[in-house]
């Protein structure tokens, strides 16, 4: 009982992020990003029983690795095969994720620290919104975030370091690159490397025990990859190594992105909004007091600043890419906000008014959101619930920031962020069900005939083979600019029908009479309810179309 009262706080936040993280992962009949490659790869992996290699219908063996397929697949063994299924292995790894970050909070910096580093996290959007997704990021996320928890905690123990927790950060290094590939080594390996050099002890690379570490690493990572040599050769090892690591690190294969270097940086700072208001301001005042600082805390900015400059020299940049370094990014800015009448009277200043700032970001949010209501035709009084939820947050925070409880107001903050953001899925997301196209358009798909997926909605193929008895007859007709393929197919084939946009359709027409729409669904593309959507919605069809029988 003691033990459940010191650790109170942490229960609760944890009991609200799990509700934050499941709120309507089944009701959210839709994949966005990648998930449905995931989803529809772990399905056919137990469908066919093929769970050396699985992959999606468009993808080649070994495209990624297994873990992520194995979770999903045995999810859909114990709570079937559905949406919400698909996404809970994420929202157990983002929880595992909050539960590391509160015990090496807790050890470096104490219980406040603890709790706001882990409310930071849990409210940030990217976090929030991969604990929610049938990814691979997340789980690489926990992995990342286990083993450095275990090397950093056993290498700022004093006395004598727990050998189980070496253990366990070597075992969490090899389900990393069972999780994602060689990556989880590199983001692990660079910043501990980095800190060992700085210590220069004989005695801190013993308490890594690396050599025995090394083969425990090589027990779990490496002997998957030596079945799938030993049954499919080496072509699939040098794709996966090579290709899909390697040549896109350097944009040799799906094209560099093309943006600049700065755009990691500028995209961890959206990512991890609000709170990244405050990470300058912090980085700041620990740089100039640096001489001061705790060696115990230097392999935390070594982990943040290690991932953004690796990804900034990547020729293949994306946003979520940077999720592994937000624990990183928690970890920083919680003792600081917890201990923020020590610092100097301008420091603590500007720490207030950005807590302030953050709280009249989140009303601004609620506010748009009565915007989207609107185009959703969501007229009842519970719209608004969201604005409602953020004007007593600020409230509450600004009552909090009067009275010099500047801790407790960034706590207030986490859990207006989180309360705000489950009102608008409770309001929203029963009216934007309307506009989830894939089981509308999979349902109206007749049995018998070949389904294609045109060029301009490809990005729609793997959900809606998701929806259909049998995802191996979509086929999705990727360089089919101008049509030509799709058009030939349908003629050649009366059972066959095609998904298309309905900016396609009268194109279609004028060559090929006797095309019909068969169904047709409604939708605001692939990226669900989300800032971009809610700040500038654009309704748009897709079609179910084919020759009348």
């Amino acid at each position: 009982m003691t033990l459940l009262r010191q650790h109170r706080g942490f229960l609760i936040i944890i009991a609200f992020a799990a509700v934050l993280f499941l709120s309507d992962i089944w009701i959210y009949k839709e994949f966005v990003r990648a998930e449905s490659y995931f989803a529809l790869g772990s399905r056919l992996m137990v469908e066919q029983g093929n769970w050396l290699t699985p992959h999606a219908p468009d993808e080649l063996p070994l495209n990624k690795p297994p873990l992520t397929y194995w979770l999903i697949g045995v999810s859909y063994k114990l709570f079937g095969m559905n949406y919400g299924s698909a996404r809970l292995p994420s929202v157990l790894a983002g929880l595992l994720v909050l539960a590391i970050v509160y015990s090496l909070s807790l050890r470096l910096e104490g219980r406040r620290a603890a709790l706001i580093a882990i409310g930071v996290l849990v409210s940030s959007p990217v976090f929030l919104s991969f604990a929610r997704m049938a990814m691979s990021d997340m789980l690489l996320t926990l992995c990342v975030t286990a083993s450095l928890a275990c090397f950093i905690s056993t290498l700022t123990e004093r006395e004598h370091p727990s050998n189980s927790l070496i253990w366990l950060g070597y075992v969490a290094l090899g389900l990393g690159v069972l999780a994602k590939g060689p990556l989880a080594l590199v983001l692990v390996g660079v910043p501990i490397g980095l800190e060992m050099g700085f210590r220069r002890k004989l005695a801190d690379i013993k308490k890594l025990r690396m050599l025995p570490g090394s083969v425990v690493f090589l027990l779990i990572a490496a002997p998957y990859f030596v079945v799938v040599y030993a049954r499919l050769g080496a072509e699939p090892l040098r794709f996966f190594f090579l290709s899909e690591n390697v040549q896109r690190f350097t944009g040799q294969v799906y094209g560099a992105s093309g943006r600049s270097v700065w755009y990691v940086l500028a995209a961890f700072l959206s990512a991890f909004a609000p709170w990244s208001l405050l990470l300058p301001v912090i980085l700041w005042f620990a740089w100039r007091r640096r001489s001061h600082t705790s060696i115990e805390v230097r392999p935390i900015y070594l982990w943040l600043g290690c991932t953004i400059v690796l990804f900034s020299l990547s020729s293949f940049k994306l946003d979520y890419y940077l999720l592994p370094a937000m624990p990183a990014a928690a970890l920083i800015i919680a003792p600081e906000i917890a201990k923020v009448e020590d610092l100097p009277n301008f420091a603590r200043r500007l720490v207030i008014a950005i807590l302030a700032i953050c709280s009249l970001m989140v009303l601004a949010m609620a506010l748009l959101s009565l915007k989207i209501a609107a185009v959703l035709s969501v007229f009842t009084p519970f719209r608004f619930l969201p604005v409602l939820f953020a004007l007593i947050g600020f409230a509450v925070l600004f009552d909090y920031l009067m009275r010099r409880k500047r801790w407790r107001a960034a706590l207030v903050l986490s859990a207006t962020i989180g309360a705000t953001f489950v009102a608008m899925q409770w309001v929203l997301s029963p009216a934007f069900v309307r506009y989830l196209p894939s089981s509308r358009l999979a349902a109206a798909a007749p049995a018998g005939g070949a389904l294609y997926i045109s060029q301009t909605a490809s990005d729609w193929a793997d959900s809606i083979a998701f929806n259909l008895p049998s995802p191996d007859q979509v086929e999705r007709l990727a360089g089919d600019s101008e049509n030509k393929r799709l058009l030939a197919a349908l003629k050649n084939d009366s059972k066959s029908i095609a998904v298309i946009r309905e900016s396609e359709y009268a194109s279609l027409l004028a060559q090929d009479p006797g095309l019909r729409v068969i169904v047709q669904a409604e939708t605001f593309g692939h990226g669900g309810l989300s800032l971009n959507m809610i700040r500038n919605p654009k309704r748009e069809r897709l079609l179910l179309v084919g020759h009348d029988r």
